[in-house]
């Protein structure tokens, strides 16, 4: 995406943010000249939409939120002359108005697509890529959630670990009859299907037109179709890991095969692995065949899990719901130094290509960003669609 920099670039770049927490609507602009007295800020009559006028140019964006309640909301160009303006406006609820959680409110949830209880016995799973089929309709009569990541050691910890207990660790197999220690592993069933957040795993039996790649990595599983990596084989559950992001979704032979973008599996891999491990900051790494250290590292910082914005650089003048992340390069050793229990950052590993895919996203989205806004510090500032209810709704799952 190009720099407003670029010869090319437009004169009025405009850009908004609703913080919902502390009900606020945050409005940026950057200006390729210093303002004067004919820049203009307008709101429309519904006051939903803003347009910035400057030197005949002009930039207009959908707000996050609708101003109609608002309608003493002024927008006063500073006297003097910059090339940065901002604006803030407090939405304090007032008498008798409705809720300000209207369109495009954010939530706290992480929204995960295709988990077990929007799935059925006649769900097909097939390549996104070329559509060639790999589970058939009907081949899955049952399909179960995935405990979260790490379930195992926290309960082995919480239970082994209780205060002012004593304990030892001769209990390990009663545990494992129990279902926790940590020694416990999940095997794929034939017919079931076991559902992460970002995976299915799958009985190889279960599974057709996959083969092993004959890349570095022999446990890679590519669709026999048009060789696009689907996803692993999981020698420790004896089954096919296969990648959400990778395929696509039918769930009854009336309704169409929907795939879902990418970048919002992306960032839904970011918000899972920060909820699991309770943190905001992640070192988020690709594996690489020739090494036991990671070939790319960076280090991410989840500012804000879901954030309503509009930008007149986006293709579409709506509002977006995202994450907003900080990141930074990093370097191997992050990577051992980070997932340590009672840390302040996690970790998050990728594919090769996941790990490209999610560093060219964050680095394009720069162009949504006025330029004054696209670093904070030692940080490069970046937004990720995310996935939001409309999403499973519009999908049935």
């Amino acid at each position: 995406m190009a720099s407003i920099n670029d010869r090319d670039a437009p004169k009025v770049h405009l850009y908004a943010e609703h913080l919902q927490n502390i009900r606020t609507l945050s409005i940026q602009a950057s200006l390729a000249t210093v303002s004067n007295a004919e820049t203009k800020a307008t709101l429309s009559a519904d006051y939903d939409y803003l347009t910035l006028e400057h030197e005949g140019e002009s930039a207009n964006i959908r707000l996050p939120i609708s101003l109609g309640s608002h309608n003493d909301a002024t927008l006063t160009i500073p006297a003097a002359p910059t090339k940065d303006l901002s604006f803030r406006l407090n939405l304090e609820e007032k008498s008798g108005q409705s809720s300000l959680l209207g369109r495009g409110a954010p939530d706290s949830e992480n929204v995960i697509p295709w988990m077990a209880s929007g799935l059925i016995s006649e769900t097909a799973l097939s390549c996104s890529a070329c559509q060639t089929e790999i589970v058939h309709r009907g081949q899955i009569r049952q399909w179960r959630d995935l405990p979260s990541e790490g379930w195992a050691e926290m309960m082995d910890f919480w239970h082994c670990h209780k205060p002012d207990e004593s304990h030892v660790h001769s209990g390990e197999a009663s545990n494992t009859g129990r279902g926790f220690a940590s020694n416990s592993k999940l095997i794929a069933l034939q017919a079931v299907g076991l559902v992460g957040p970002m995976d299915f795993l799958l009985s190889t039996t279960d599974c057709t037109n996959l083969e092993a790649s004959t890349s570095l990595f022999p446990s890679m599983l590519v669709c026999t179709g048009c060789k696009t990596c689907l996803g692993i084989f999981d020698s420790s559950a004896q089954g096919n890991k296969l990648r959400k992001s990778a395929l696509s979704v039918s769930t009854s032979s009336s309704s169409q095969t929907l795939r879902l973008p990418l970048e919002k599996w992306l960032s839904s891999a970011l918000l899972t692995a920060a909820e699991s491990q309770g943190v905001r900051r992640l070192v988020v790494y690709a594996a690489s065949a020739e090494s036991e250290l990671p070939k790319h590292v960076m280090r991410l910082w989840i500012f804000a899990p879901d954030l309503s914005v509009s930008s007149s650089a986006a293709d579409s003048p709506e509002a977006t719901r995202v994450v907003k992340v900080l990141y930074r390069d990093g370097v191997p050793a992050d990577v051992a130094k980070s997932g340590s229990m009672g840390g302040s950052e996690g970790e998050l590993e990728f594919s090769q290509a996941e790990w490209h895919e999610l560093r060219r996203l964050l680095d394009n989205s720069a162009g949504l960003l006025p330029e004054k806004a696209r670093s904070f510090q030692q940080w490069s500032v970046a937004l990720l669609k995310r996935f939001v209810q409309e999403d499973i709704e519009s999908h049935g799952s």
